[in-house]
């Protein structure tokens, strides 16, 4: 269990730092700022490519690395946990970290942080709910089914 933790906590740091990266390189094109119309319109595709991400990694997570249940919702709560933490300092030291960004694309990338770090919580483990386990009975041949209730 400590294993697993370990290496999600790597996976945590390890997302947190490709997402930093892409802002920093790509962020002045992709972020418009808040008052601009087309500002819906980057975020729902920012958000889009997260769940991709995030869905790919989900199942990445519990199919190949850890195949038991919940492995998917533990990436979910360590990945938030240390990716809120690193990003405190992201946001604290924006000026540093974001040089080319504006006060809006600032906002922005802080509007599309929150909603990505909800769907950190919510994509995993809705992931680990729709991936099924091989259960008692196909584990234990010999095992009776229970009768159905109406």
């Amino acid at each position: 269990m400590i294993r697993q933790t370990l290496i999600l906590i790597g996976i945590g740091i390890a997302m947190w730092a490709l997402a930093t990266l892409f802002f920093i390189l790509f962020g002045h094109w992709v972020l418009v700022d808040t008052g601009n119309p087309q500002f819906g319109a980057s975020l729902f595709l920012l958000e889009a490519l997260t769940v991709l991400i995030l869905l790919g990694l989900s199942l990445i997570i519990r199919l190949r690395l850890f195949p038991e249940p919940g492995s998917a919702t533990r990436l979910g709560f360590i990945g938030a946990a240390v990716g809120l933490l690193l990003d405190t300092f992201s946001i604290w030291y924006r000026d540093n970290v974001f040089p080319k960004f504006d006060e809006g694309q600032h906002h922005a990338f802080t509007i599309w942080m929150t909603l990505a770090y909800a769907l950190f919580l919510l994509v995993p483990a809705i992931t680990d709910r729709f991936v099924r386990s091989p259960s008692s009975r196909e584990a234990r041949p010999d095992a009776v089914e229970a009768p159905d209730r109406e």
